[in-house]
């Protein structure tokens, strides 16, 4: 008996192989009790104490949560450098990569850089750098400088103007309407209305861009731990851009190192549609965008429309929302320029359908493109559920996470069906799938069927012949 026990005791945990020779993931896990010598009942202890630890573990963080979240939140901030310097080199990336490419051909073309293609390469690199910080720079001084000042300029001069715009439209609307009283009546109580839901939005908006605008100008020095993330965070996206090759190959390395081969594989699919998708979406949008502003920029003031900084502005940025953004843009500029002239809110009307029409049908195929590969349906269906959960930024990046939602589905439910050996395409379950499938698989059991029905015994031995004749 005392003999039986020891054998219990001291037989190791067998490792089971697959058919290629590579162990699956619980052998993997059997592998490590074997090499520390754990016996079988010894990991099955091991395994319970672990499991105790960690309902331990999360029984104190439920318990804790405030720390954890004051930890989380100082950890956070502590890492913001880091956060702005992965977000600037993921937002610059494009522009480096494009001019590194570029930059890096046209020197290895040249004699002196074919023997040292290092060189050629640190050359690129380096002026690479400067060039993206150099876009950034002026990036942020147009914004700083020259769409901030007139915004403020728009807003402030709107608010003070307001009273008197509100007049000169009543009185317009009064002289359309005096020959028709009761119309009169009735339109003055909704544009009273409107008037007063209008005062307050813009008295309720005004105080906060003033204090932005402040802030800008005269509070720069409660601005400099902002400032001090952002410039360690460019320094910090420089080395990201110049070393991303590097950086790669370790990532992938040591996923390599704990992954299988093939989950890494996919994994690195799906990361490479998820930055097609951001990229070719969101900064084809913000593009956009920026061209649909700058043309009604040179538009209004050709037509010397007002407040035509403060017009663009939302219309470029309400453009990054798909679908529908042009439209909410317009509305509250129409407003706007109808307190303040009628005549003006016309045209600024015609030149905004106009400027729709050119962006539907000719800018925003050649520069967005089908990025997201989703129907109308589920951009209006993504549009709905993230802008009511996070508001204007689930309007902005709800269409582009929906569509690796939808990708992500789509793969999965494509490699069951493939499993099932029933077919993928959509078109082919417009009609009743199983009826297909089965009509499909009867058809080939009575085309087997009738093969084997003629073929016949001296076929076989002459067809061998052939194959043996053949081989020899």
């Amino acid at each position: 008996m005392d003999d039986l026990k020891d054998n219990i005791n001291t037989d190791p945990v067998e490792i089971p192989e697959e058919e290629n020779g590579e162990t699956n993931d619980r052998s993997n896990v059997r592998n490590v009790w074997h090499r520390l010598g754990i016996t079988k009942y010894s990991s099955i202890a091991v395994t319970a104490f672990l499991v105790i630890a960690a309902s331990i573990l999360f029984g104190y963080c439920v318990m804790n949560i405030g720390r954890i979240v004051d930890l989380g939140r100082r950890v956070i901030s502590a890492a913001s450098p880091i956060i702005f310097g992965l977000v600037i080199a993921y937002v610059l990336k494009p522009i480096y990569n494009q001019m590194e490419h570029w930059l890096e051909s046209k020197l290895q073309k040249k004699k002196r850089y074919q023997s040292n293609p290092d060189k050629a390469e640190n050359i690129a690199k380096a002026v690479s750098s400067i060039t993206v910080v150099l876009v950034l720079v002026l990036a942020i001084g147009a914004i700083v400088f020259i769409v901030i000042p007139e915004l403020y300029r728009s807003v402030v001069g709107l608010t003070t103007n307001l009273p008197n715009y509100i007049a000169n439209a009543k009185d317009w609307l009064h002289g359309i309407f005096k020959n028709n009283p009761k119309m009169d009546e009735s339109i003055m109580k909704y544009f009273d209305k409107l008037t007063s839901s209008t005062t307050d939005y813009v008295n309720g908006w005004v105080p906060q861009i003033t204090d932005i605008f402040d802030a800008v100008t005269n509070g720069l020095g409660s601005m400099m731990g902002v400032l001090y993330n952002v410039g360690i965070g460019l320094v910090f996206a420089i080395y990201i851009l110049n070393e991303k090759d590097e950086l790669a190959a370790q990532m992938r390395k040591i996923g390599y190192s704990v992954i299988r081969e093939k989950k890494i594989g996919r994994f690195r699919e799906e990361l490479i549609f998820a930055d097609k998708v951001f990229s070719g979406f969101v900064f084809a949008r913000f593009m956009d965008s920026v061209l649909l502003a700058s043309l009604y920029t040179i538009i209004g003031s050709l037509l010397n429309l007002p407040y035509v900084g403060m017009t663009s502005i939302i219309i470029g940025v309400t453009n990054m929302i798909p679908f529908f953004g042009m439209y909410i843009g317009m509305v509250p500029c129409f407003i706007i320029l109808f307190l303040v002239s009628p005549q003006d809110a016309i045209i600024f009307f015609v030149v905004d359908m106009v400027l729709m029409q050119v962006d539907a049908n000719f800018i925003s195929p050649k520069i967005i493109g089908s990025s997201t590969g989703l129907s109308g349906f589920w951009v209006l269906f993504a549009l709905i559920l993230f802008g009511g959960l996070w508001g204007f930024f689930g309007m902005l990046i709800g269409v582009p996470l929906f569509a690796i939602i939808y990708h992500q589905i789509r793969s999965v439910v494509d490699t069951r069906l493939k499993k099932k050996n029933m077919a993928t395409e959509l078109e082919e379950y417009i009609r009743d799938p199983v009826i297909k499938k089965r009509t499909k698989d009867r058809k080939l059991r009575e085309k087997q069927r009738r093969f084997k029905k003629n073929k016949t015994p001296e076929k076989e031995k002459k067809e061998e012949g052939e194959t043996g004749s053949g081989d020899t």
